[in-house]
């Protein structure tokens, strides 16, 4: 018996990498799904992941607490995977990560809903980054506040349009050198986005609440690592540049004042420590997943990278 089948889900930043494919994992699952988005049309895409009425775009923006209010009490289960990886403007990881998740979850506890909160891990233990901060902020409130909640804290995740391995393998086509910065000594444990998605559907068949998740892959890798093995499936030689603390900074002074940051100081904050899982029972072993290997996946999805 599919105990979500039918279940009204709405997921907050389902346009994006991890939500296109958690969407369709909940429609395979016979949900019915709603996406809150600013541009309906940038979202035209997600319709053919499920059957003809089953995922329905709904045009929202994050200031709009009255449609929030009704969205959320139209819901069963709220998932929200909404994240931003570099302020545009001032307190912009304040008002993305806390004080929307804050309206979200003071909703949920009026309506009595269920709450799937997408954080990132290692939140807990960084202090120095606004990133991290906020994002744990947004994470104490939820476990203060719900009785009916769950928190996701997933590694580095990656997969066909992530952001990570797709971004330097696109620079290694115009530069000679990939940037290491502190020596690329940070460790992660990369995760695959369909591993992600398979845990939290989990959750939701297991009915599991009020516990705090940490997800990482089977491996654990430096940043200076995974652009050698990025390079190796690639087939590209580059120069792998050490990157002091002081000149990255420097650098990301300049960065931030560009659209789209390549590097800013908040995230040279960010890779002062390790993003792995540490002792947490709650992980994807719980949940009896088995997570898949970096290395088996990137090779299928950056072949266009490729040097033959």
């Amino acid at each position: 018996m599919n105990r979500i089948r039918n279940l009204k889900v709405t997921v907050f930043g389902g346009t994006g990498f991890l939500g296109r494919h958690l969407i369709k994992h909940l429609c395979d699952n016979e949900c019915i799904v709603k996406v809150p988005t600013r541009n309906v049309a940038k979202g035209y895409f997600l319709q053919p992941l499920g059957d003809v009425g089953q995922i329905n775009l709904i045009k929202f923006n994050l200031n709009d607490k009255i449609k929030l209010k009704n969205i959320i009490k139209n819901s069963d289960i709220v998932i929200n995977l909404i994240g931003i990886l570099y302020e545009k403007k001032k307190n912009d990881f304040l008002e993305v990560h806390y004080n929307f998740v804050k309206q979200i979850a003071d909703n949920i506890k009026l309506y009595k809903k269920s709450f799937i909160q997408i954080s990132s891990l290692g939140v807990n233990r960084d202090k120095n980054s606004l990133y991290s901060k906020s994002k744990f902020s947004a994470d104490e409130y939820i476990k203060k506040n719900l009785k009916n909640f769950i928190i996701v804290r997933p590694s580095l995740i990656f997969g066909p349009e992530d952001n990570f391995f797709n971004k330097f393998a696109n620079m290694s086509l115009f530069s000679p050198s990939l940037p290491l910065v502190m020596g690329g000594k940070t460790k992660f444990q990369p995760i695959y986005v369909e591993d992600v998605c398979k845990g939290i559907m989990a959750i939701l068949k297991k009915n599991i609440k009020n516990k705090v998740f940490e997800f990482g892959g089977p491996g654990i890798f430096t940043f200076k690592e995974l652009m050698q093995v990025l390079l190796k499936v690639i087939n590209r030689k580059r120069l792998l540049i050490y990157i002091p603390k002081k000149l990255a900074i420097l650098m990301a002074k300049f960065f931030q004042i560009l659209p789209k940051p390549l590097l800013t100081v908040d995230q040279i904050k960010l890779l002062e420590n390790d993003n792995l899982v540490l002792e947490n029972k709650y992980n994807l072993e719980y949940l009896d997943i088995n997570p898949i290997a970096f290395e088996l996946v990137i090779p299928d999805y950056l072949k266009r990278f490729k040097k033959y």
